[in-house]
């Protein structure tokens, strides 16, 4: 009886103010959220999550391998949920996450994106997951960072700690958006720390660190730098985004 009390209340609600979809901007059904079915059925989805070798995996390991202590570091793996591209509407989604306050779509994407890691033998003995952290300035006036709402979507589904207090963002860096990628490389340079509080445990075998969008892979590789101070190189950093930026 209360189930049919609350859709009908959801139902009357949507009258007053109807949902749209984040891509195509139809009105959503009821049963529908933030995606049209249509919509959903059209995810470019990546599918690097049943790959250990992709070409995100491959960007990042490149970058990864410049580093001078990077001959100890093994072949880190790398999935995000769907393509990006400039000229697809798919762009909309993480860009009503992270401009527009769209939270629960933050939420909802990372569980979908949880869903289909916890789904692969790849990710499967994931420990913990760690979300690019942004600077405390910038996260107090945007009022939260996109990364970890992804992030706790991510660990709900994956049935595994989410962890804020380890990696932590120690200087606040110039926006990466029209930077060249040598130029994106030095800005987020030594730009991540450890927090000083954190105290390294000795049974953690893989960490998942995530963030909204892959583009080059500096940011993600600057905060792998990071984890290393603490974590020796048997420990496996993998990395998870919503959207990857190339095309299929």
């Amino acid at each position: 009886m209360m189930k049919v009390i609350s859709r009908g209340l959801r139902a009357a609600s949507e009258i007053l103010l109807p949902r749209a979809c984040i891509v195509c901007g139809e009105t959503l059904l009821l049963d529908e959220e933030h995606l049209c079915l249509e919509c959903l059925s059209d995810l470019p989805q990546t599918y690097f999550w049943q790959r250990s070798h992709n070409q995100m995996a491959d960007r990042f390991n490149e970058i990864i391998q410049k580093r001078e202590d990077a001959s100890s570091e093994r072949y880190a793996c790398a999935a995000a949920l769907f393509f990006y591209h400039s000229e697809a509407q798919y762009r909309l989604i993480p860009y009503q996450i992270k401009y527009h306050g769209n939270l629960s779509a933050g939420m909802f994407f990372g569980k979908m994106l949880g869903r289909r890691l916890a789904s692969s033998d790849i990710y499967s003995d994931v420990d913990m997951v760690i979300p690019v952290p942004l600077h405390w300035t910038r996260k107090w006036k945007r009022g939260y960072n996109q990364a970890e709402v992804i992030a706790e979507g991510v660990a709900e589904a994956m049935k595994i700690p989410l962890r804020t207090d380890i990696l932590k963002r120690s200087r606040r860096t110039a926006t990466q958006t029209k930077l060249t990628v040598e130029d994106k490389t030095r800005n987020v340079s030594g730009a991540f720390t450890i927090s000083d509080e954190y105290i390294p445990r000795k049974d953690i075998r893989h960490i998942l660190l995530t963030d909204d969008v892959f583009t080059t892979g500096s940011t993600s590789a600057s905060c792998l730098s990071a984890l290393r101070s603490v974590f020796p190189p048997e420990v496996r950093i993998s990395i998870a985004t919503l959207a990857f930026v190339g095309r299929a």
